[in-house]
C-alpha cells in the first residue's frame, strides 16, 4: 500500500499513517530508535499505544508505554511501524505482522515537496528534506537532517543515517544503509545491501552488499556480505 503526501496546503499524512481508529500506533521494537518512532508518531499527531518486542521480552514501561511480547486483542485496531534499525530484522519482523495494518510515521517538520510518494511502514523521523518526485519504498528508516532531491528512491527496508544527502537521481537499493554525513552524487546506484561509510562521498555506483568507506568512497577490501533478497527497489 503506498500514500502519497502531495506537499504543503492538505493533511500531510496518507491513509496508511491513520490506523485501523484514525490514530493508534503500536511501536516493534523498545530501544533507542523505537524511543525516537514514537516520539515522531506522537509529534505528528498518532497515539503511540506500546511497544512490541519479541516473545519472551515484555519488560517494564519505556518512554511511559507499556512493553508487550505478543499482539493479542490489546491492538487489534492499531497499525504497526517496526523500530528495528537492522534491515534484515526489520524484514523478518515485517513478514511476521503480514495482515496487520502497517502505518508510516513522518516528523511535521519534515519538508515534504509534491509527488513525494511514502509506502506503508516508512519511518521519516525528524526534520529532513525531499524536494520533488521522491519514493520512499516500504518499510524504510529516515534520520533527522537527511536532504533526499529530486528523483531519488529510497528502496524498501533502506536506511539514511543523521545528515544523509542524496543529489538528484540516486537510487538506494533494497536494504542498504546510508551512513552518518555521507553525500551520494546525482544519478549514482546504491545496491541492494550496500553500506557506505560515515561521512562518504560516492561518485560512482556502488556494488550490492559491498561497503564503501571514505571521500572518494571506495570499496572496503573483504567487507562484501550476503545480500538479502529484498525483491527490486
Amino acid at each position: 500500500m503506498r500514500g502519497t503526501l502531495p506537499g504543503h496546503g492538505t493533511d500531510r499524512r496518507p491513509a496508511d499513517q491513520m490506523g485501523a481508529t484514525g490514530r493508534e500506533i503500536v511501536i516493534v521494537g523498545a530501544g533507542g530508535l523505537g524511543r525516537e518512532v514514537a516520539g515522531a508518531a506522537s509529534a505528528s499527531g498518532l497515539l503511540p499505544v506500546a511497544f512490541l518486542v519479541e516473545p519472551g521480552y515484555a519488560a517494564a514501561p519505556v518512554a511511559g508505554l507499556p512493553v508487550r511480547d505478543t499482539p493479542d486483542d490489546w491492538c487489534a485496531e492499531a497499525s504497526f511501524v517496526i523500530a528495528v534499525g537492522e534491515a534484515a530484522t526489520r524484514r523478518r519482523l515485517a513478514e511476521r505482522l503480514e495482515g496487520r495494518a502497517i502505518g508510516v510515521v513522518v516528523h511535521p517538520q519534515a519538508s515534504l515537496g509534491p509527488r513525494v510518494a511514502i509506502e506503508a511502514g516508512a519511518m521519516i523521523i525528524g526534520p529532513a528534506t525531499f524536494t520533488a518526485d521522491v519514493q520512499v519504498r516500504a518499510h524504510a528508516l529516515v534520520y533527522p537532517g537527511c536532504t533526499v532531491t529530486h528523483d531519488c528512491v529510497i528502496g524498501a527496508f533502506a536506511s539514511l543515517s543523521p545528515g544523509a544527502s542524496l543529489a538528484g537521481g540516486v537510487n538506494v537499493g533494497p536494504g542498504a544503509m546510508i551512513g552518518v554525513g555521507a553525500s551520494i552524487m546525482p544519478g549514482c546506484i546504491i545496491g541492494a545491501g550496500a553500506v557506505v561509510g560515515a561521512g562518504a562521498v560516492v561518485c560512482s555506483d556502488v556494488a550490492p552488499g559491498a561497503t564503501v568507506v571514505g571521500v572518494p568512497a571506495r570499496p572496503l577490501p573483504g567487507a562484501s556480505k550476503k545480500v538479502h533478497q529484498h525483491g527490486g527497489p
